[in-house]
């Protein structure tokens, strides 16, 4: 996985980058290279906890959700200042960029006293391989993006950090094709994936009643059923892997939502990919009106379809 990431590298949407309002005397920079981009906002060259504390003012920020997938887009947040700052500094500390976004809009026009932002950020593609990232302390597969924020006045000078873990479950396994469904709640999803196959219907179906491809061989197998029967592993992920030569033809990959167990909705991230890069990516949110249809090998929301080779 973390091979083919490192070849994902590129040009990745940017929303409009909006100049603030305020002149600040730093360095900007592209940002092409940070593993967080802020629309709305200007790259900053450095790193977001380089400058030196010398204000009181704070800020916050408010991710809408906190688990994160490498190469999403259009994430959601938003926050403020207090009223002697009208800029908010995020970014993550040690990345070559950082991201100033104008918090120009009153809390409450009659009284000043606080001004805020909402904005949308995305994520490199290479974010699985990046060093940014840190072992959850919980002991789980999960990996923590600490993003930092601070508060800027018009003059450039910086208040204290601040820190919002983001999480992003550790990159799937190596294979030479994979197919991989991961998410964000203590919910069970089922990952179906339709594998071209010389039957009479011209496939079989992968997924948690028919874990195997071929039983013949170890390839093309459903590694885990994670949280089956709401028996919560805290795995959140289910991966389909072949180590050897995968059938040619036409894939195609469900998500399956058998039980929210109890929650009201869970983001998911699908993901087909070998070790030359990948093959189709989708991501979405579910939520109870997916469970509505009876489990079968046919059930489940289309997320992406590719063709192999």
């Amino acid at each position: 996985m973390r091979r083919m990431i490192s070849g994902l590298l590129g040009i990745w949407s940017l929303g409009a980058v909006l100049a603030p309002a305020c002149q600040w005397s730093s360095d900007t920079s592209s940002g092409l290279t940070s593993v967080i981009r802020v629309q709305g906002g200007q790259a900053m060259r450095g790193s977001v906890a380089g400058p030196p504390t010398t204000i009181a003012a704070t800020a916050t920020l408010s991710p809408r959700e906190l688990t994160i997938f490498p190469g999403e887009s259009n994430k959601s947040i938003k926050g403020g200042v207090e009223a002697d700052a009208h800029a908010i500094a995020i970014g993550v500390a040690g990345d070559d960029a950082y991201w100033r976004v104008p918090a120009l809009t009153p809390d409450n026009p009659l009284d000043p006293q606080y001004f805020t932002f909402i904005a949308g950020f995305s994520l490199s593609p290479a974010l699985a391989s990046s060093p940014l990232l840190q072992p959850n302390p919980d002991g789980t597969s999960k990996f923590l993006l600490p993003l930092s924020y601070r508060a800027v006045d018009d003059a450039g000078n910086f208040g204290p950090e601040t820190i919002q873990p983001l999480y992003m479950n550790a990159p799937g396994p190596d294979g030479t094709l994979v197919v991989s469904l991961d998410w964000d709640a203590p919910v069970d999803l089922d990952l179906h994936v339709q594998v071209p196959a010389s039957n009479d219907v011209g496939f079989v179906v992968v997924w948690a009643r028919a874990r195997s491809a071929d039983p013949n061989t170890p390839d093309g197998n459903l590694d885990f059923d994670s949280n089956e029967d709401c028996q919560i592993d805290g795995r959140d992920r289910e991966n389909v892997v072949w180590t050897g030569q995968p059938p040619a033809g036409h894939y195609i990959v469900r998500v399956d939502a058998f039980s929210l167990c109890g929650q009201t909705s869970a983001a998911w991230h699908a993901v087909a990919y070998t070790p030359q890069g990948t093959l189709g990516e989708a991501s979405g949110v579910l939520t109870d009106s997916a469970t509505r249809e009876a489990p079968n090998a046919a059930a489940g929301l289309t997320a992406f379809e590719f063709d192999y080779p």
